[in-house]
């Protein structure tokens, strides 16, 4: 029998040790039937993609809830690379129920740019799996446009082991209602602290837009799934604007359903309508009866 280190839960799982040749290998049965199950998760697929290792190696195991299955972390052999999240039958001979990629690190270089992808993952006490991706492209500041070229996309998947050993997938809420919206953010991070502009741009924004059904949401924080409601309160989309703030510490974005979204950079309330009209194709800023 296996002696496997057991992991406490809560978890969190990077992608950046190593595993020594003395790890305990992947019996073969089980790393036969790996890479068949690897071709069937699903989420957010792979952005870059790499030949999957040969050799595994069992890293550590989960604290097991079923005397039918165990839940193992496995890893690919030296720098680690790729980890997964394995449940594995108890009964002889051992059979691989399902396999999640739940970790991942690899980083191409380029001639005018960096590609890298970072996967990693939180485990908590009920067995919810929360994976969180990062996909760039960064363009040397040599390249032409280098800063519009570049590229940062972080999405999160999440997943649940059930008590029969299956993973479901959460699957992310959908909308299908068309709105228009302004959204301003600071990521506090580094930008610190607001001030009194802040608050007064957005009292000003949000009082020329709501007679025209236009939506407002101010967000400082929890970039990748950002709530636009209505004026009712209701939930109408969720969208990620982590791309942005990766480029962008401060300022505002015009979102109008299925069309690009316009970036406005941070100045005061009548500045942001000014460019936002000619997005949203209307008049916003009251004009002065005296005009």
């Amino acid at each position: 029998m296996l002696e496997i280190n057991e992991l406490s839960l809560p978890c969190s799982i990077k992608c950046n040790n190593a595993i020594s040749d003395s790890a305990n290998i992947l019996p073969f049965e089980i790393a036969n039937q790996l890479l068949r199950h690897l071709n069937r998760f699903e989420g957010e697929q792979f952005n870059i993609l790499t030949k999957m290792p040969e050799t595994w190696a069992i890293e550590c195991k989960l604290p097991a809830f079923s005397p039918d299955f165990d839940i193992w972390i496995i890893s690919n052999l030296g720098e680690s690379a790729i980890k997964l999240l394995a449940i594995i039958t108890t009964a002889e001979p051992p059979i691989l129920i399902q396999a999640l990629p739940i970790a991942y690190n690899i980083a191409i270089e380029k001639t005018n740019y960096i590609e890298s992808e970072f996967w990693s993952a939180e485990i908590d006490n009920s067995y919810n799996i929360a994976v969180t991706k990062k996909y760039e492209r960064l363009y040397s500041i040599t390249e032409e446009n280098a800063g519009n070229k570049s590229n940062s996309i972080t999405k999160q998947d999440n997943y649940t082991i059930e008590l029969n050993g299956k993973i479901s997938y959460q699957k992310p809420e959908t909308f299908d209602i068309n709105y228009l919206a302004i959204v301003q953010f600071a990521d506090t991070s580094v930008v610190g602290s607001l001030n009194e502009d802040w608050v007064l741009n957005s009292i000003e924004i949000q009082e020329q837009i709501e007679s025209l059904n236009i939506l407002f949401v101010t967000v400082i924080s929890a970039f990748e799934r950002v709530e636009i409601k209505n004026y009712h309160g209701e939930t109408v989309d969720i969208v990620d604007i982590s791309s942005f703030i990766n480029k962008h510490n401060m300022g505002y974005l015009a979102l109008k359903k299925g069309e690009k979204t316009l970036f406005i950079p941070y100045a005061s309330a009548a500045q942001c309508l000014q460019k936002a009209e000619g997005y949203f194709k209307m008049e916003i800023i009251a004009k002065n009866e005296d005009e």
